[in-house]
């Protein structure tokens, strides 16, 4: 983890016995499956949270919730804008993560919700419609996804299962009708559909398949990771010197901000490429 010295600090919690700014900072999404007793971890006291300012604005950017000696939680604001953008969770050890909340497009709205045991990442909770509503849930194992749950339709009912094998789509399940049973199955073989199975007369059970042309399949889906970037620190700003003008330099010699891309979709990491947490917005 690279170290950044800034303005370190002892400060009182925001909102009292509120927390540390995690309640006023980030939307908690409905649908979640997680504790939301581990949210309370992130309150904090007059004397147990540590703060730094990266970029020296007088404004804190990285805060340590302490107990003791034990840190509980830690939150992060990788643009600068005030507001919490990851909050780790961590178990009795200090170090290990617990659970992680990642608001990665900045709109004070969480995108996505990690769970680890044992300091492995176990499953992933998603908002990718931008409504703060919960619609896909991942289980990982390995470092690849197991299993999906996905609400296609956004009325807060699971209508789609998926199946995986190390990351590589087996079969999906799907749900038409809202009654909660699955009425069409796709198969998958190397990642490539192959099969479509429908139960047309309502009795849990295929009656009917139907067989895809390997030139009507498509391209076949990739396998899809699971892991998050470690050690989300923020990066300082940092503004190059001016150099002494010269005769014969005229329009050289400017400040330029380091310009950073913004990060991926609320959905990124759930695929062979993942976003760099430390990126900042443009």
């Amino acid at each position: 983890m690279r170290k950044y010295f800034g303005l370190v600090l002892v400060l009182a919690a925001c909102g009292g016995d509120e927390g540390s700014g995690i309640g006023e900072q980030s939307t908690m999404p409905t649908g979640s499956r997680g504790d939301l007793a581990v949210r309370r971890q992130c309150v904090a006291s007059e004397s147990n949270v540590l703060a730094t300012d990266v970029n020296n604005d007088g404004t804190p950017d990285i805060r340590h919730v302490m107990d003791g000696g034990r840190r509980t939680c830690s939150e992060y604001d990788m643009n600068f804008d005030g507001l919490t953008d990851v909050t780790r969770f961590y178990d009795a050890d200090g170090q290990s993560s617990v659970r992680e909340e990642h608001d990665y497009d900045f709109d004070g709205q969480l995108d996505a919700i990690a769970y680890f045991e044992g300091g492995r990442l176990v499953r992933k909770e998603l908002v990718t419609n931008f409504n703060n509503r919960i619609d896909t849930w991942m289980w990982c194992e390995e470092g690849r996804v197991s299993r999906a749950e996905r609400d296609r339709t956004n009325d807060g009912d699971v209508d789609t299962w998926e199946v995986y094998d190390r990351g590589l789509i087996t079969e999906a399940r799907y749900d038409d009708n809202n009654d909660g049973e699955p009425e069409k199955w796709e198969i998958f073989r190397n990642g490539r559909l192959v099969e479509i199975r429908y139960d047309t007369d309502r009795d849990g059970q295929p009656d009917r398949n139907e067989e895809i042309p390997e030139d009507s399949s498509g391209e076949p889906d990739e396998r899809l990771n699971c892991e998050l970037v470690d050690d989300p620190e923020p990066e300082p700003e940092e503004r190059a010197p001016a150099p002494a003008e010269s005769e014969g330099d005229e329009g050289e010699g400017e400040d330029e901000d380091e310009q950073v891309g913004d990060p991926d979709a609320p959905w990124a990491g759930a695929s062979d490429v993942t976003p760099a947490e430390g990126e900042e917005s443009e």
